[in-house]
């Protein structure tokens, strides 16, 4: 049934897509507009400058640990409301679907306003890099507290809350990256950070069911992950939140670059 639903929804995004336009402040915004025409104007930037400012690196330590959290929750979490809270098979997999919903609100809600903020001009740096990490933070504190709560349902309702406001990292932190790049360049970029980004799949389902295996208990193992995997969002959203601006970087690794040309032509 998902996979149609899929195939529709393909169908009717290149039946009505359209590019652009990009949306355009209503009052100058400084630094941020002027990073936005300078990556207008420029064919390409070496990769390097764009991999090693400060705004990529934290992204991408974000997303790990964000994408870590994510596949341990995907997978393990239905077993660990069956066996650490006590909780029917039938009832466990249809709570299972509670952090997808709040997730889905979340993405939904924080796209559209900080689409808008930054269009009546709003700070790149708050809302594409401190919201996302204070974001990872709840996340990751709700993460690592899950084991700690002794009442089921409140413990559902700090997984559901926490997953589904750190899951707006996902757009904030591309859109982020995006703004530090040439539009001939987003693509790779983009395309790093989401192949690095997915470490954090590779080894977290892994590493839990290692400590589920070696604990005295299931219950046991699976606290001892989600512990892990929180305490790690926590420790990655505080450098997201001292790295991730894209509008100095964007200055960085653009104005330099326009300049250069200008010298050029003149």
């Amino acid at each position: 049934m998902l996979a149609v639903v899929g195939v529709v929804w393909c169908i009717v995004w290149l039946l009505t897509w359209t590019e652009g336009p990009y949306s355009k402040p209503a009052a100058p915004r400084g630094d941020a507009e002027s990073a936005e025409e300078a990556a207008e104007s420029i064919d390409r930037v070496p990769w390097m400058q764009i991999f090693r400012t400060p705004t990529f690196i934290g992204a991408v330590v974000a997303l790990i640990s964000l994408y870590s959290l994510f596949t341990a929750v995907l997978t393990w979490l239905p077993s660990y409301f069956e066996v650490g809270l006590g909780y029917s098979r039938l009832t466990a997999g249809t709570m299972f679907a509670l952090p997808s919903f709040v997730a889905m609100a979340a993405l939904f809600l924080t796209t559209a306003i900080s689409d808008q903020l930054l269009s009546r001009g709003g700070s790149y740096r708050l809302l594409r890099g401190i919201v996302p990490a204070l974001a990872l933070l709840l996340g990751g504190v709700s993460l690592a507290a899950l084991p700690l709560i002794d009442t089921p349902a409140l413990a559902v309702a700090v997984v559901s809350v926490g997953y589904g406001i750190a899951s707006i990292n996902f757009p904030l932190l591309n859109a982020a990256v995006s703004h530090i790049c040439p539009p001939r360049q987003m693509a790779g970029t983009l395309g790093l950070l989401l192949a690095l980004m997915a470490i954090g799949g590779l080894i977290a389902p892994y590493l839990t069911g290692v400590l589920v295996d070696a604990a005295p208990t299931a219950a046991d193992g699976y606290a001892t992950a989600f512990q892990i995997f929180g305490i790690a969002a926590v420790v990655a959203s505080i450098v997201a939140l001292f790295t991730v601006n894209p509008e100095r970087d964007a200055r960085k690794v653009l104005q330099p670059q326009q300049t250069a040309s200008g010298s050029a032509e003149g």
